[in-house]
């Protein structure tokens, strides 16, 4: 899985490795989170031995912190300025935003 968990059909994804229609999988991000040993639809994969899952870790590096602050930062001195807030994100929720903190809101 190389994006956000809701894009993969989980569903389907732990009935094809249950029933062995499906050789592996490794997994670091979830629809839901977090993934419990029992109750969450993820669950039955946790004693597969051909299944990997990791919590989501990509950007705990020095570089991505680095660009996490100037980016919090950069969007702080937008509100403290009153300019328009640039949103960098492609989350569907962000999207519907129009107006934050008595700022526009720009998409890129």
């Amino acid at each position: 899985n190389v994006s956000r968990g809701p894009i993969v059909d989980e569903e389907a994804l732990v009935a094809a490795l249950v029933d062995g229609r499906l050789g592996g999988a490794g997994l670091d991000v979830y629809g839901s989170e977090p993934v419990t040993t029992q109750g969450h639809l993820m669950s039955p994969l946790l004693g597969m031995d051909n299944v990997v899952m990791w919590p989501h870790l990509a950007f705990w590096t020095r570089e991505a912190r680095g660009r996490l602050e100037e980016e919090a930062l950069q969007r702080c001195l937008e509100v403290l300025q009153r300019r328009p807030l640039r949103v960098l994100s492609k989350d569907p929720r962000l999207l519907l935003q129009r107006g934050m903190f008595g700022c526009e809101v720009v998409h890129e």
